[in-house]
C-alpha cells in the first residue's frame, strides 16, 4: 500500500527504480511469489497485470510496478491510510472481485505500508491485524512490514510512521526507514523478510537428541535433517527442504529435573 500524496514523489520513484533488487532477491531465493501495489480507494490494482511473479523479467516487473503505483494519478481519500487501502484491496480477492487470485490460500500474506506520514486509518492497528489474520487459516501466516518515518520521532521531513510501526512489531515484520538512501537494500530486505524459511525449525524445548522424530506431511523421515544444538533447531539439508505448504511435526522427549 503506497501513499501517493505530493510529498511522496521522490520516495515512490525510489521504489520504482529499485524494484529490480526485489525481483533479483526473490529469484536468488527461488521464491514462488505474487506481489502487487495498491493505491486506489476501490482496492483494484492498476494496469493489466494483477500481480508480478517469478515469470517476470526485472525490466517487466519494474514497468508493472510503475503502472500499479501510477505516480501522478489522482489519489483518493485513503492515500495516507494504508490499512484501509489494504482492506479494500483484499476485499476484492474473492470470486468475482477485481483482484481475484491475488491471495493464495497456502501462501504467507505479507502486507507492506509505504508512507512519510503517520497511519491515519479510522480504526487502530490491532483491529486491522485481526481482520487480516482472519484471511489465513493460521494467524502466524500474516506479516506486516513498513517503510516509513523512524519511530518514535520521524526523520528528515518524514513523520514517524505510528500505527504501522506497531503492526510490524505485533506481527514480527520489518520496519525500514524511508529516509535511507539505499532503497535497493530496503527492497532486498523486504524480499528476504517475505519469504518463509523452510530450512530450519527452532524447537520450543530442549530435547533428548536421540528421541527426536521428524514427520513431513505425516510421513516420518530419518534422512535429510540434523539437530543443531547450538541454536536448538532442526536443519534440513538442501535436497530435503520441505515444499511450501508442508506440515512439519517434530516430536521428542525432554530431560527430567534432577535434584542437586
Amino acid at each position: 500500500a503506497v501513499d501517493r500524496s505530493g510529498s511522496m514523489d521522490d520516495d515512490i520513484v525510489n521504489v520504482q527504480n529499485n524494484f529490480d533488487s526485489f525481483v533479483a532477491t526473490m529469484a536468488s531465493l527461488d521464491a514462488d511469489y505474487q506481489v502487487a501495489a495498491t493505491v486506489e480507494d476501490n482496492g483494484c490494482i492498476n494496469g493489466s497485470d494483477l500481480y508480478i511473479d517469478d515469470s517476470f523479467s526485472a525490466s517487466d516487473a519494474q514497468n508493472a510496478i510503475t503502472t500499479m503505483i501510477k505516480l501522478g494519478g489522482v489519489y483518493g481519500s485513503n492515500t495516507e491510510r494504508a490499512f484501509m487501502l489494504l482492506e479494500s484491496c483484499l476485499s476484492e480477492t474473492g470470486s468475482g472481485g477485481c483482484n481475484e487470485g491475488l491471495v493464495r490460500e497456502e501462501a504467507t500474506l505479507n502486507l507492506v505500508g509505504v508512507s512519510d506520514e503517520p497511519e491515519q486509518s479510522v480504526s487502530n492497528f490491532a483491529t486491522y491485524i485481526s481482520l487480516f489474520q482472519s484471511l489465513k487459516a493460521n494467524p502466524d501466516d500474516l506479516l506486516m512490514h513498513a517503510i516509513g518515518g523512524d519511530y518514535p520521532s520521524g526523520c528528515g521531513s518524514a513523520q514517524a510512521y505510528t500505527g504501522f510501526y506497531e503492526a510490524t512489531v505485533a506481527t514480527g515484520g520489518l520496519f525500514l526507514s524511508i529516509c535511507a538512501t539505499d532503497w535497493g537494500s530496503h527492497l532486498e530486505a523486504l524480499a528476504e523478510g517475505s519469504t518463509a524459511d523452510l530450512t530450519s525449525f527452532e524447537l520450543t524445548d530442549y530435547p533428548v537428541p536421540d528421541t527426536i522424530e521428524v514427520r513431513v506431511d505425516g510421513v516420518r523421515t530419518t534422512v535429510g535433517w540434523i539437530y543443531d544444538g547450538s541454536i536448538n533447531a532442526i536443519d534440513f539439508e538442501t535436497d530435503y527442504v520441505p515444499e511450501g505448504g508442508s506440515t512439519i511435526e517434530i516430536e521428542y522427549a525432554l530431560y527430567g529435573d534432577c535434584d542437586q
